[in-house]
């Protein structure tokens, strides 16, 4: 039983063999993909490119309001009087009574003034919304350095996954030829050349794969910068304050000058400062009226002309102010809580990435032993398959494992570089 199915494998194996020769020695006659050369240009920094992702960022529409916003505010504080003037005629006659040539005219002119400090809590407003403007643009900047910064890592990435399916998928092409020779001369069996094709052609398609997440990326970095090519100098390191505090991440802290939170600090001055205005708001201006009037008693005597002048003053209106400042009040406790929140989010921040990044340089010289090893033991399993001692699998899988520990190695090492800039991005370190 055992020697007739020898027989049928040693047949089958000798069919695949005459099938692979008379084929061309299977699939290796795949057209070869070229790799994408990334080019580089000092010419091209990570602060011009951060310039021109700034310059197109569709927050930067919001400058143009905030600036409207303060020169509409100063009008209003630059102008005489509190509110509009209005006119008001009046004309009264006895025409439909007694019909004896009665007639009253009257026109007056109301002119809201402004209450104590009025007008100058609108000016501070102004300036509150003017100087908020500055900080505005520099977290919009840093939002630009954030996207510049993914940008250029994700090609960095894709480019080494892509180099190191390339290089795999050419070792596997390599090991296809010496394959094929053996075969010819007889040393190995047709299936196992049938194995080796299908391992080339499963390199081949991720290589092809990590070509096209390539591509993507690159065409995602030419869109949202403008370039073609990539800044020379694009590696980051960490600031002394930064530094200093390395090997105990707790005490590394956001510094107060951190965009993000100058913005939300001038953001809570502006709302103090609507908190003031606040209080004004449901009160009522006092009013002065000036005017004239014209009146006779009847049609036989003459028209009596005079000027008035009148004032016209709110009384105990504090109720109609309260709603306006408890909403200015509950704003500016929004806003302040905001900002508590996000200096303790970007100080979690700062700490989880300095410890991944002490993480990561552990795991990196563990993994250079690692890969070291690895490479004398492919040496290893690669001699003793020359010398027949092992069969094409265990190759293969001796070959997956250096790979693995290769690319890995390669990988933590411009994931530490990649997580340098994400620190700098979360201390607020602008490109």
């Amino acid at each position: 039983m055992n020697k007739g199915v020898s027989i049928i494998m040693m047949s089958f194996r000798k069919k695949i063999a005459l099938l692979l020769f008379a084929t061309g020695a299977g699939f290796s006659t795949i057209a070869s993909a070229e790799m994408v050369q990334l080019e580089y240009s000092s010419s091209v920094t990570l602060s011009s490119l951060t310039q021109y992702v700034y310059e197109h960022h569709p927050k930067r529409h919001s400058e143009l309001a905030q600036q409207q916003q303060a020169n509409a505010n100063t009008e209003l504080a630059e102008a005489t009087f509190a509110g509009a003037r209005t006119v008001n005629l009046r004309h009264q006659n006895d025409f439909v009574g007694s019909s004896d040539g009665l007639q009253e005219w009257e026109a007056t002119v109301d002119m809201p003034l402004w209450l104590s400090g009025q007008k100058q809590t609108q000016l501070q407003l102004s300036d509150k919304i003017l100087a908020e403007l500055p900080s505005y643009q520099q977290q919009v900047r840093l939002e630009a350095s954030a996207i510049v910064r993914d940008l250029i890592w994700r090609i960095i990435k894709a480019s080494n996954t892509a180099e190191q399916a390339y290089q795999v998928w050419q070792t596997a092409k390599k090991l296809e030829r010496d394959v094929v020779a053996r075969v010819k001369a007889g040393e190995l069996a047709g299936t196992e050349q049938l194995l080796v094709n299908t391992n080339v052609i499963e390199m081949h398609s991720q290589y092809e794969l990590a070509q096209a997440e390539l591509e993507h990326a690159l065409t995602s970095y030419r869109r949202l910068t403008g370039e073609q090519v990539l800044p020379k100098e694009f590696e980051e390191s960490l600031p002394m304050s930064v530094v200093e505090n390395e090997q105990h991440h707790s005490a590394t802290q956001v510094m107060p000058s951190h965009p993000s939170l100058k913005m939300w600090d001038q953001r809570i001055d502006t709302l103090r400062a609507k908190q003031d205005i606040a209080h004004f708001d449901g009160a009522v201006n006092p009013v002065v009226s000036v005017g004239v009037r014209s009146e006779r008693g009847d049609r036989t005597a003459k028209f009596n002309n005079s000027i008035g002048v009148g004032i016209s003053l709110a009384f105990d209106d504090t109720v109609y102010r309260k709603p306006a400042v408890a909403n200015a009040t509950r704003a500016l406790a929004d806003a302040e809580m905001a900002r508590l929140q996000l200096e303790r989010d970007l100080n979690i921040a700062v700490f989880t990435q300095l410890h991944d990044l002490e993480t990561k340089r552990q795991q990196l010289k563990l993994i250079i032993e690692q890969d070291t090893a690895t490479k004398k033991y492919l040496a290893l399993q690669q001699r003793a398959f020359d010398l027949g001692e092992i069969d094409l699998i265990s190759l293969l899988r001796t070959q997956a494992l250096a790979n693995k520990s290769h690319n890995r190695k390669l990988a933590l090492e411009i994931e530490i570089k990649y997580l340098i800039a994400t620190v700098n991005q979360a201390v607020g370190v602008t490109l």
